[in-house]
């Protein structure tokens, strides 16, 4: 993963600003350049009626100016380089600005604290920031990284797709890189889905297809590693969906951020099927990059 260009999504002004710290590190790691974007927005046509269109103006540039000088204090309270940007930004659809805004600036990474809950007719940004592919997204949770932690990565090794094969590999080169910048060790994941229905019959014997999955995959993974040994006890093959495997095996190794591929769907797809990273997240309490082709 090569980031030389950062876009973060700064935090609403009152909170403990998760983005920004995280995108200090990131930028010294990577020596990256960063943008920040802060978001604010107010529905001034309630105002007065009496109030003319140049009285509203000026108070939509009021409001502008009071949060762009926030933001220019927040940003001067942490460690960041000193040829970063930042922009205020009228808009209640944070989505659509970033898409618009990357499609018009390349960025290698997009970093914004995450919210994750998820109901039946509500999406939050962070759904829709993935699903809009702009750019890899790091979703930063609430704790912060401590000593003694892991990196843990996803992959999808029962896809023959090469599509999907060249996404794992790009998930193994991001996290070795991240692992080794953070003096952490790489840990590897994989779901193996079975169906319960099939188990249930007994056409399906759990423990004997994990047995054979082991054997099949982890030569296989370690291969993909190439020079880079990866400890075979780092390797966790589990049965079970993805969305109940990763944030389990991610909560039992301490993993600090977990690193998944998604080639997630899109449109009226992704509203009916929804993604399986989008499933993973609604239970991960860690720090989660999304990566994608």
């Amino acid at each position: 993963m090569n980031v030389k260009r950062i876009l973060v999504i700064a935090d609403p002004k009152g909170s403990s600003q998760k983005a920004l710290a995280h995108a200090a590190l990131m930028a010294e790691q990577f020596k990256a350049r960063l943008h920040i974007a802060g978001f604010c927005y107010d529905r001034l046509s309630l105002l007065d009626d009496n109030m003319t269109k140049p009285d509203i103006a000026l108070v939509k540039d009021k409001i502008m100016q009071a949060n762009s000088t926030w933001l220019d204090e927040t940003i001067a309270t942490h460690s960041l380089p000193k040829n970063t940007t930042d922009e205020m930004v009228w808009s209640k659809d944070i989505t659509s600005w970033v898409t618009s805004h990357c499609a018009k600036n390349k960025y290698d990474l997009i970093i914004k604290t995450g919210h994750r809950s998820e109901h039946a007719f509500y999406v939050p940004t962070d759904w829709h920031l993935l699903r809009s592919g702009s750019a890899p997204l790091l979703l930063v949770a609430e704790k912060k990284w401590r000593k003694k932690q892991a990196i843990m990565i996803t992959l999808d090794m029962a896809s023959k797709k090469k599509a999907k094969q060249a996404l794992n590999q790009k998930v193994i080169e991001t996290g070795k890189r991240l692992a080794a910048e953070n003096n952490m060790p790489l840990h590897v994941c994989f779901a193996l889905a079975l169906s319960p229905i099939l188990q249930d019959l007994g056409i399906i014997d759990k423990s004997k297809a994990l047995k054979a999955a082991k054997r099949k995959y982890i030569p296989k993974i370690q291969a993909m590693f190439a020079d880079d040994n990866i400890d075979q006890d780092n390797i966790h093959i589990k049965t079970g969906y993805a969305d109940k495997v990763v944030p389990s095996v991610a909560s039992d190794i301490g993993a600090a951020l977990v690193i998944m591929g998604s080639v997630g769907r899109k449109g009226l797809k992704a509203k009916i099927l929804g993604n399986t990273a989008e499933s993973v997240l609604t239970l991960l309490k860690t720090d989660v990059m999304i990566i994608q082709p």
